[in-house]
């Protein structure tokens, strides 16, 4: 019950971050422009959240392993609630298909490319660097 509990908090904030990026993005963005601002085009804010929710859950992965906390309530509350909240690949996938029914289809394919790549990079980065950051005695 109680991890029930953490991946709901987790989920909650992590939700409440993927807004935040995305209307942080969104003030930036600059509107009505002729032609549209790239970032008006491409759907930054979800394959940013991706990227660094990648990011973020490889380095924590890495910590969970060094200290033995794989299945620890906090590694639940961290990566299933809060990560899993964050990133968006439901979002992902209903943005490409928008992209696909626009017929802008070379833009679609970039931004799956792009957000794989860049995912993975990411994922693996993290854990690099949380592997390097652990194995060398750090304490976090």
């Amino acid at each position: 019950m109680l991890k029930l509990l953490l991946v709901f908090v987790g989920g909650g904030l992590g939700s409440v971050g993927r807004y935040a990026v995305g209307r942080f993005i969104a003030r930036v963005t600059p509107a009505d422009l002729d032609p549209p601002h790239w970032l008006d085009l491409y759907p930054i804010a979800t394959m940013l959240v991706n990227i660094v929710g990648c990011a973020i859950i490889g380095f924590v992965w890495a910590w969970a392993l060094a200290k033995g906390q794989g299945q620890s309530p906090t590694m639940v509350f961290l990566i299933v609630g809060v990560l899993g909240g964050f990133t968006t690949f439901s979002s992902f996938g209903w943005e490409t298909l928008e992209l696909i029914q626009n017929q802008r289809i070379g833009l679609a394919c970039v931004y799956v490319i792009m957000s794989l790549v860049l995912g993975l990079l990411g994922v693996f980065g993290g854990y690099t660097i949380g592997t390097a950051a652990f194995a060398s005695g750090a304490t976090a």
